[in-house]
């Protein structure tokens, strides 16, 4: 467990603690956390982890979403200015700076550039680009050490477009960090927006041939992952897209 440059002056470590990433960039002017653990114990050794490459005072602090092992440290950086989306800030009661659509982090020599493209993990999930090293922050829009989360406030319909989007927006050579596990590349990002594709998919498909939602919930086929993962998925699907309407039984004429 160490820092591991990414490119000039960005770092990315992976904590045992929920296998979660906290990246850092450095500018002339001082340095960005993005994510800062569970605790305010385990932001309190990030701290230390951040001086053993900067004393740059740590001024800016990005919240990728709203979950608890990404938020709950902002408090012990007590000098940074923290941004994340307006929903994250409503979801989880932050002290932060909300935007709504995108960013601009000026860090003196370099800028970090933080996106919102739509609903997807969460309602909030925001992407910190470092445009000048080509690294992208996804937070937990994607996941490489276990399968996407689908919690209670997941939008799994909409997850597949929105992560479209933004590999969309990706230069060759993109260097993509998950929420959890190792650093990956734009071509893991793509199937695993395929992969949560099929999910949406599938549930679509269910919903249209008319299974009702306790039947759909206890589906085998057609799943990326084991689908007593995809519980969730399936309850906030069926929410947006209403009770399924009966398959209609063709009339049958005289013959």
């Amino acid at each position: 467990m160490s820092w591991t440059e990414l490119g000039d002056r960005c770092w990315v470590r992976r904590y045992d603690e929920w296998d979660l990433n906290v990246g850092l960039v450095v500018g002339s002017g001082g340095a960005l956390v993005i994510d800062t653990r569970a605790t305010a114990e385990e932001a309190e050794e990030l701290l230390g982890h951040v001086r053993e490459v900067t004393e740059l005072p740590v001024r800016w602090v990005v919240n990728t979403h709203s979950h608890f092992d990404h938020v709950n440290g902002n408090g012990v950086f007590t000098e940074a200015t923290a941004y994340a989306h307006e929903n994250t800030v409503a979801a989880a009661g932050l002290a932060a700076v909300s935007f709504s659509v995108a960013k601009v982090i000026d860090l003196g020599d370099r800028r970090v550039e933080l996106l919102y493209l739509g609903n997807a993990h969460t309602a909030g999930d925001a992407v910190a680009v470092v445009p000048d090293v080509n690294v992208f922050f996804l937070g937990d829009l994607v996941e490489e050490s276990q399968p996407p989360q689908y919690g209670d406030d997941s939008f799994p319909l909409e997850w597949p477009d929105t992560l479209e989007r933004i590999i969309g927006t990706m230069p060759a050579g993109a260097i993509v960090v998950p929420g959890h596990g190792a650093v990956v590349d734009a071509a893991f990002a793509t199937a695993q927006r395929d992969e949560i594709g099929q999910v949406a998919n599938t549930i679509s498909d269910l919903h249209h041939a008319g299974t009702s939602l306790k039947d759909a919930l206890k589906h085998t086929e057609g799943w990326p992952w084991d689908g007593a993962d995809l519980q969730n998925a399936i309850k906030r699907a069926y929410g947006v897209l209403g009770p399924p309407r009966r398959p209609t039984i063709p009339l049958l004429g005289p013959g």
